[in-house]
Formats: structure tokens, C-alpha cells, sequence
């Protein structure tokens, strides 16, 4: 997975959300535990879906579910205990079946990126069954 270089600035204020890491999120080295990103991302995502969407529970509520396929991670620099995190959340990628979303995560409104990621999703029904993205979310998940 190859990351690109990115900025707070890239991001409009819909892609992004503010966290602060929890005294639960650190290691025993006081720095944020490695699998907590993907946690900051998945608020990202569920947010970036709610703005330009409606909450996810809506999608389920509809039969539909959206399962990780894929992630990835890339670790730049560390965040500690009570730093004020804005992870940043993009659609790179929609097509009928699969989104991609990308992140980016700053501390303290930084101008160095702590970490980059990424998450695959398809598109399935509530009994697990692959199915294709549902029309009315067509243009809702296009890529921008």
C-alpha cells in the first residue's frame, strides 16, 4: 500500500473529527497501543458517513452491511496520553461492490501526519451474502 503525502489542509471539515487519546488507549511505553488507530478510524468513518449520509445504523436497519475485507496501517510518529488527535477520513474508492476509505490522523492540529491507513469494505446482506451497493447510496459514496 503506498501512502501519499497529505496535509490537515487537504481535508474539508466534513472529513474530520477531533479524539482524545484515553489513558486506555496507551501501551506500558505510554504511547497509543498500535490497534487503537484502527478504532480513530473507524469513528471516522462511521462520521464521515453521517454527515454526508445518515447514521450507518441506517444502512443496517436497510439489510445492508459493510464488513472489513482489507486494512492497513502506516506508523509515522507516536501520540500519547491526552493528545487531541483529528483524524481525517476519505472515500478514495466506491465501486458497486467495495469502498475503500483512507485516513489520516494529526495530533494537535500538527502539520506531520502520526499515522496513515486504509480500510476495504464490501457490500452484504445481513445473512453475509456478497450484494451490490444499494442505488440510493450511489451517489452518496462516489469518490470526490
Amino acid at each position: 500500500m503506498k501512502f501519499h503525502p497529505a496535509k490537515l489542509e487537504d481535508f474539508s471539515e466534513d472529513q474530520k473529527i477531533s479524539v482524545r487519546v484515553r489513558y486506555a488507549d496507551t501501551d506500558r511505553m505510554g504511547v497509543v497501543y498500535h490497534a487503537n488507530y484502527f478504532t480513530y478510524f473507524e469513528s471516522g468513518r462511521a462520521e464521515l458517513i453521517r454527515r454526508i449520509w445518515k447514521p450507518y445504523l441506517e444502512l443496517e436497519r436497510g439489510g445492508v452491511v459493510l464488513p472489513v475485507v482489507e486494512a492497513g496501517c502506516r506508523y509515522l510518529q507516536a501520540a500519547e496520553y491526552d493528545d487531541l488527535l483529528t483524524v481525517c477520513t476519505k472515500i478514495a474508492e466506491a465501486t458497486g461492490a467495495r469502498l475503500r476509505f483512507e485516513y489520516t490522523i494529526f495530533k494537535n492540529n500538527g502539520e506531520r501526519p502520526l499515522a496513515q491507513g486504509y480500510t476495504v469494505h464490501c457490500f452484504m446482506d445481513l445473512r453475509g451474502r456478497p450484494r451490490r451497493m444499494p442505488e440510493e447510496l450511489k451517489d452518496v459514496f462516489r469518490v470526490k
